[in-house]
């Protein structure tokens, strides 16, 4: 047994306790279910997503969970999951206990199995998560908007981008674990997402900023999104920061732009606002769709905010 299998069958097998992952021993996992499936997939890699300092056990979690809420924009039920990894070889053992604890435990968590992947060696931390999820005869398809659509949110946004900042030491604030909290392991809004099919006219996660998921919408649609700055849900915590701070339009764009919420942003007709209730106390409408282009912000005073940035770019 070499040293990759041994690997395997230290930290990769016990997460594999299906019949489906064929213990390990294949090239590839028979799926069993007869149902339609959705399937996504998500990186997350050293010096782009994460540095070195990161907890290994919070990089599984959420190398899980950013890829738990794609099923849920799609309104679908997780099922299970394969995972690409390449690692150092420093420390290799310490730090795959901790990553397969924390694989462990959301896939417990979130009613997932592990099928199987790839392992290799390499100089720096590449981790890449392919999962599969169920749904039933409706799922959400992302097509047209129509005209008077009304834009929802489903919580509040802008604590992960705020996080993101603490952990970069640009922001100093006594609420720094609520923030970082919110940028490392952010909840997958699962059942909103299966709540809403048939429902929703779009339905995305916001993980690249709510102006540039909505300018893609907007695109599509042919329409205007008009999001209004007094109805933008906000945490008790960032409510503080933005009430003492001096730069409020500059936290304001990062807030709108800055990403890792994961929370559900979708639209509704009108005729069908009824369907909302009793579905979630933390979903707030946020504007609605006009004709017209692109998306435009609005003040108190419904004067146009313009903002430099739009969102999160991988390139």
């Amino acid at each position: 047994m070499n040293e990759e299998q041994k690997i395997i069958k230290t930290f990769f097998y016990p997460l594999a306790n299906n019949k489906e992952a064929l213990e390990l021993k294949n090239d590839a996992a028979i799926l069993l279910k007869k149902k339609k499936m959705i399937i996504t997939t998500d990186m997350m890699i050293e010096g782009v997503h994460f540095d070195k300092s990161y907890d290994p056990e919070i990089l599984a979690r959420k190398l899980l969970r950013i890829n738990l809420s794609d099923l849920a924009a799609m309104g679908a039920s997780p099922y299970g999951y394969t995972l690409n990894l390449a690692i150092p070889k420093k420390n290799i053992g310490n730090w795959l206990k901790k990553f397969t604890y924390g694989l462990k435990l959301d896939g417990q968590n979130f009613g997932v199995k592990l099928f199987g992947g790839d392992l290799s060696v390499s100089s720096k931390i590449f981790l890449s998560a392919t999962v599969l999820g169920i749904v039933g005869k409706t799922f959400h398809k992302n097509s047209k908007v129509s005209e008077g659509s009304e834009i929802y949110v489903g919580g509040n946004i802008g604590d992960a981008a705020i996080g993101l900042k603490i952990l970069n030491k640009k922001i100093i604030n006594s609420d720094k674990n609520h923030f970082l909290n919110k940028l490392f392991l952010p909840e997958p809004q699962i059942n909103l997402g299966k709540s809403l099919n048939g429902i929703a006219d779009f339905c995305t996660d916001i993980s690249d900023g709510l102006i540039n998921e909505l300018e893609v919408v907007a695109s599509n649609s042919k329409l205007k999104a008009n999001i209004f700055e007094s109805e933008i849900p906000l945490s008790v915590e960032t409510l503080k920061i933005l009430k003492k701070s001096k730069f409020k339009k500059k936290l304001l764009e990062l807030i709108l732009t800055g990403g890792e919420d994961y929370k559900l942003l979708f639209s509704i007709r009108k005729n069908k606002k009824k369907y909302l209730k009793n579905k979630s106390n933390k979903i707030k409408k946020i504007g609605f769709f006009s004709k017209g282009s692109g998306v435009e912000i609005y003040d108190i005073n419904k004067k146009k905010i313009n903002f430099k940035k739009k969102g999160f770019c991988h390139f």
